[in-house]
């Protein structure tokens, strides 16, 4: 009969989560993920697979809890100032904590997507659940009355993750406010009624 884990199989994903998101796949080794995780290399094999395999289940984890959490955010956007406030929270975040390291997500699809395709296929899971959120709030801003006519809010939904994949990219060295902010403003002036 096998033995009980001794460990949160999912505390211990998002601590792999960290390890890959910080260092990427490729520079995350088997000792900084057991160290990180606080568990053995015969228990991550066991619970988690190979290391290709923890990276994909912390790129699921990774659009299920960060992800997720933006596409709420997004979600509950009713006006252009609302999506204004949201790539705020984002700008400030890059600039008030200590390190931040580039998006996961963009690290995958940089470093991982053109040599695997199940890291492919999540990244333009995660990708199109984006692009989807950000379509939808803008449907929802012109039924307010914030946005112009003949907008196309799937292009404009393009835009704005374009826009937040840019700053993603840049989060270990972050655009400076007033030039983030004013390219955020370019952008929603454009499409303001």
């Amino acid at each position: 009969m096998p033995r009980p884990k001794s460990f949160d199989p999912e505390t211990v994903l998002a601590k792999a989560m960290g390890v890959f998101w910080d260092k990427g796949f490729d520079a995350a080794s088997i000792a900084d993920l057991t160290a990180a995780m606080g568990i053995n290399r015969f228990s991550l094999y066991d619970t988690f697979g190979d290391k290709r395999t923890l990276y994909l289940k912390a790129l699921d984890y990774y659009e299920k809890s960060v992800v997720g959490s933006m596409i709420e955010r997004v979600n509950a956007t009713e006006s252009l100032d609302d999506i204004a406030a949201y790539f705020e929270c984002l700008i400030e975040s890059q600039h008030t904590n200590d390190h931040v390291p580039c998006c996961l997500m963009h690290k995958a699809a940089v470093a991982q997507s053109a040599c695997d395709e199940d890291t492919r296929n999540r990244v333009e899971s995660i990708r199109s659940h984006i692009h989807a959120a950000f379509r939808d709030a803008l449907a929802l801003c012109h039924k307010n009355g914030d946005i112009r006519s003949g907008v196309s809010f799937k292009d404009a939904a393009w835009v704005l993750l374009l826009l937040q994949a840019g700053f993603a990219g840049f989060a270990s060295t972050p655009v400076p406010r007033r030039d983030a902010r004013a390219a955020v403003r370019t952008v929603l002036d454009s499409l303001r009624a």
